[in-house]
């Protein structure tokens, strides 16, 4: 009876892709993650007034997010043993790689849609197109979310060999894992994290995990001012003069 049984719970165990990161690798994820950006929102959010960024970039909301989510990943990400990262060449983008998975993160929109388990890409060029395409989970999927198997919606992948020829995809195949949230500069709302697999314009992601993020609270220790109640108007202690300094004054307002 336990012989028959070994294989399900391990083949559960492989359909699972938490089973894609050591127990330290996860926990990181799931904590850094939020952290990341959560500061990103802090600085793009000051914009050009207080953004403070460790390269001496000011870009405005939006930007400073898509930027910025990333170089706080890669900061907080770069202690893992696995992890490595690589530049796209003619841009600025640094790819962001833990163990054999892409983490490329994505911001949705003000809000996360109601379908979060797909979510349009309002802005896909033809080199992202190409990394997001060569890197989308085959490895894990949820039942009926969708088939591995299909053709690609609308646009097809561009071939752009080049552009990416020099990113260095390990065996077993880079599977892309993304990080994507909403936000606004007043704050950041959901955040989920999943494997990723690009349909079309559509980023479709296997049991979405959501991160939280929780802010150190301030210290109870600090000290306080205490105001003392006053019972009604003119009722409160008033600063005295001496009964010396009054004659003084009176005097010489009388010459």
């Amino acid at each position: 009876m336990t012989t028959k049984e070994a294989p399900v719970a391990q083949q559960h165990d492989s359909d699972d892709w938490r089973s894609e990161f050591q127990p330290t690798e996860l926990a990181a994820l799931r904590d850094r993650i939020p952290t990341a950006i959560q500061r990103s929102q802090d600085r793009s959010a000051r914009a050009q007034a207080a953004y403070d960024d460790p390269d001496g970039d000011q870009d405005v909301y939006g930007a400073g997010m898509a930027r910025g989510v990333q170089k706080e990943l890669r900061a907080l990400l770069s202690d893992l043993p696995s992890y490595r990262e690589a530049k796209v060449p003619t841009t600025r983008r640094m790819l962001t790689f833990v163990g054999n998975t892409l983490i490329f993160a994505q911001r949705v929109g003000k809000q996360m849609p109601r379908n979060f388990r797909r979510v349009r890409l309002s802005y896909l060029p033809d080199s992202r197109r190409e990394l997001l395409s060569k890197t989308s989970n085959v490895k894990y999927s949820d039942p009926g979310l969708f088939d591995i198997s299909d053709v690609l919606e609308g646009d097809q992948p561009a071939s752009l060999e080049d552009a990416l020829s020099h990113v260095e995809l390990a065996m077993p195949r880079t599977t892309l894992f993304v990080p994507y949230y909403s936000s606004t500069p007043q704050g950041v709302g959901t955040v989920y994290f999943a494997p990723a697999r690009l349909n079309g314009r559509y980023l479709e992601f296997a049991d979405p995990e959501r991160l939280t993020y929780e802010r150190t609270p301030y210290s109870v220790d600090a000290p306080h001012t205490m105001l003392k109640p006053v019972a009604g108007f003119n009722s409160g202690e008033r600063p005295r003069t001496s009964v010396k300094l009054r004659q003084r004054r009176s005097e010489q307002e009388g010459s």
